[in-house]
């Protein structure tokens, strides 16, 4: 071969193998930068049904609509919270930060969680009639019992019609799960506003024995008066009433539950409040702020409502349906909620894989 040419043969050569060699260094550097960029985000399972729900709009949003994939994590309390500060849980949907504020405030200062605003605009835990009991239900040939019934004093005039079955003479109040710290404190609640002298309690031993006791009555048409809270399946398929307390005064609180914890006499507590009520946040770990952008600005416009939520968990039950189905069932009647959580080529993704999944778009 002629040298000039040998010249230009090998020059051409080592330009091809440069080129190479730096694009190969450029694509390991990219790995380098960000080797977390396509791993699973990893969303914690708490074990209730509101946030399985919301845990399947979410998943099928970031696979469908950014094309990211995603996983959940069954852990508890403690488990959850060691995993978020190692990074090992990447969203936790429902984070109830007033059951847990010195390592809330801990993780949020130390930076590793981030807090991303609300998903439901109100937890509530409270003491409900039925509707009916004070409006009466025509459809249901139902007449109005209390219809002065506002307030947790009003219930000493109407106990005769909140009877015990066991206990003619007197009324019953349905409270919270045995064991509950909870169900201590509404005994407590309960002689500091004098209801004690006019009501018998009854404590479930189970949430399916609290249900069935509460939606039996309400089915049936009867009266009952009792504890329960929000976000849940019960408050959004029937129509029941909060009765109203006193507003929520932390001081107060504390000498409710040392009462409940036997601290001090309940002779010693002269004055109750309603339950706190705060909104529930999103905690999402800083790596996905930093690896995926874009799914961690959907996650902080993620708002669902306690509304639509307790609609949501309403028709699950009513429907004997998966979470993902109530998830559909909250995509296609909600559609105007969560097409503002995103820009408009994502939300159109989204918007063809749920018509492939059969849901009806179309109202």
């Amino acid at each position: 071969m002629n040298d000039r040419y040998h010249k230009r043969w090998l020059s051409g050569l080592l330009a091809v193998a440069l080129i190479t060699s730096l694009t190969l260094m450029l694509g390991c550097a990219a790995l380098l930068e960000d080797p977390e960029a396509d791993e699973p985000i990893i969303f914690a399972d708490r074990q209730w049904e509101s946030v399985w729900i919301a845990t399947e709009i979410a998943q099928f949003i970031i696979e469908e609509g950014y094309d990211h994939p995603t996983e959940t994590e069954t852990v508890s309390t403690d488990a959850f919270q060691v995993g978020m500060q190692h990074g090992d849980i990447h969203v936790e949907l429902e984070l109830w930060r007033m059951n847990l504020p010195e390592w809330y405030e801990e993780a949020t200062s130390e930076g590793y969680l981030i807090d991303v605003g609300s998903i439901y605009e109100t937890s509530r835990q409270a003491w409900y009639v039925p509707r009916y009991v004070i409006e009466g239900d025509e459809e249901r040939g139902i007449e109005p019992i209390a219809a002065d019934l506002e307030t947790v004093w009003d219930m000493k005039d109407y106990y005769e019609a909140f009877e015990d079955p066991d206990d003619p003479g007197r009324g019953r109040f349905i409270n919270g799960i045995s064991g509950w710290v909870v169900t201590e404190i509404n005994e407590v609640k309960m002689q500091v506003y004098g209801l004690d002298e006019y009501y018998n309690t009854v404590e479930p031993g189970s949430s399916g024995a609290l249900d069935a006791a509460i939606a039996g009555a309400i089915e049936a048409g009867d009266p009952i008066f009792f504890y329960y809270w929000e976000p849940t399946w019960l408050p959004g398929m029937y129509d029941v009433v909060v009765l109203e307390e006193p507003e929520y005064d932390p001081e107060v609180e504390e000498q409710l539950e040392r009462a409940a914890a036997g601290e001090i006499p309940v002779e010693d507590v002269d004055e109750a409040c309603g339950f706190i009520e705060l909104d529930i946040r999103k905690g999402v770990h800083k790596s996905v702020k930093e690896r995926a952008p874009e799914i961690f600005e959907f996650l902080e416009n993620m708002f669902i409502g306690t509304d639509p939520i307790n609609q949501t968990m309403a028709y699950k039950m009513d429907a004997d349906a998966s979470p993902q189905e109530a998830a559909f069932w909250y995509f296609e009647n909600f559609e105007d909620d969560w097409r503002e959580w995103l820009p408009d080529d994502v939300a159109q993704r989204v918007t063809d894989a749920l018509i492939e999944n059969g849901v009806d778009l179309s109202g």
